[in-house]
C-alpha cells in the first residue's frame, strides 16, 4: 500500500548553536561542513548547507522531505536534524560524519562512458565483497522504496565503501523524490527506474569481481541473472527492490 503515515518532523537546531569548521566537500545541491554543537562533548557532525536556488538536484525542501520520509537505516546517510535560524535564511540539515576510511566505489560518468560510472583502472574486488555491497545496497534501496521514496541518482559514485571490510553506505539523497500516495502506477514506473540503476550496479560488481581472475562463483552467476531481470526493457517486468533484497539475502553468506 502507498498510504504512509506522515513522518515525524526532524528536530531543528539553531545556527547559533553550531561551531562551523572546515568545508568537507560540495555536491550539486549544497556544501558540506564539519560542525560541532556548542557545549557538546560528543562527535562532530556534518552540516549540508543548501545553495538555495533550484539546482540540478532540485529544491532543498524536496530533498528534506525525502530524507525525512526515508528515516534511519544503517546503510543510508540520512539527517538527524534540520538547520534553523540561519542569518541569511539558508536551509540545511545535520548528518552523521562518515568514517574517513570510506571511499567512493567509482567516479562519476565521463564523456566517453556517457551514463556509466568510471572505475579506477584495474579495479577488482573479491566476490564476497561484491556480494556484500550488492546485499547492503539492495537493503538500503528496498527501505527507501517501502517508505515511498525514489532515490533517483543510484550510481556507484554515490556509494561509499570500506575496501578493507566491504561496509557500504548510500551517501547522496540529493535527487530523491517523495512519491505521490494517490498514483500507484506512476510510483511503480518511477521505482522501476531505480531498479534498472541497481541492475547496472550488479553488472558492474560482477564484471569487477570476475576480473580478479576468480573462478566464476555460483553466487555471482545468480547476481548476473538478477542484473538481467533488473535491466528488463519492460519496466513492469522488473522485480521490485524488496524481492531483489530477499534474493540477495538468500545467497550463501
Amino acid at each position: 500500500g502507498w498510504h504512509r503515515a506522515a513522518p515525524a518532523p526532524l528536530p531543528r537546531i539553531a545556527w547559533s548553536r553550531l561551531r562551523v569548521a572546515e568545508r568537507l566537500g560540495e555536491g550539486a545541491s549544497g556544501h558540506i561542513h564539519r560542525v560541532r554543537l556548542e557545549d557538546a562533548t560528543d562527535d562532530a557532525l556534518a552540516l549540508k548547507l543548501f545553495k538555495g536556488a533550484v539546482t540540478s538536484d532540485g529544491l532543498p525542501e524536496h530533498e528534506l522531505a525525502a530524507c525525512q520520509a526515508a528515516g534511519q537505516h544503517p546503510a543510508l546517510c540520512t539527517p538527524s536534524a534540520e538547520l534553523g535560524e540561519h542569518p541569511e535564511g539558508a536551509r540545511g540539515m545535520l548528518l552523521p560524519l562518515l568514517p574517513p576510511e570510506l571511499e567512493n566505489l567509482a567516479g562519476p560518468p565521463s564523456f566517453d562512458s556517457c551514463t556509466r560510472d568510471v572505475y579506477a583502472p584495474g579495479f577488482t574486488l573479491p566476490a564476497s565483497a561484491a556480494l556484500r555491497v550488492a546485499r547492503t545496497m539492495a537493503g538500503a534501496l528496498a527501505h527507501l522504496h517501502q517508505r515511498g521514496v525514489m532515490h533517483g541518482d543510484f550510481y556507484a559514485h554515490n556509494i561509499l565503501w570500506n575496501p578493507a571490510s566491504g561496509d557500504a553506505m548510500l551517501s547522496d539523497l540529493g535527487g530523491a523524490t517523495l512519491l505521490p500516495d494517490d498514483q500507484p502506477a506512476l510510483c511503480r514506473a518511477l521505482l522501476a527506474l531505480d531498479v534498472r540503476a541497481f541492475g547496472c550496479l550488479l553488472e558492474e560488481l560482477v564484471a569487477h569481481a570476475q576480473g580478479a581472475g576468480a573462478t566464476a562463483s555460483p553466487a555471482l552467476d545468480r547476481v548476473a541473472g538478477l542484473a538481467t531481470a533488473c535491466l528488463h526493457t519492460d519496466p513492469a517486468a522488473r522485480p521490485e527492490m524488496g524481492e531483489i533484497a530477499s534474493q540477495l539475502d538468500a545467497l550463501d553468506r
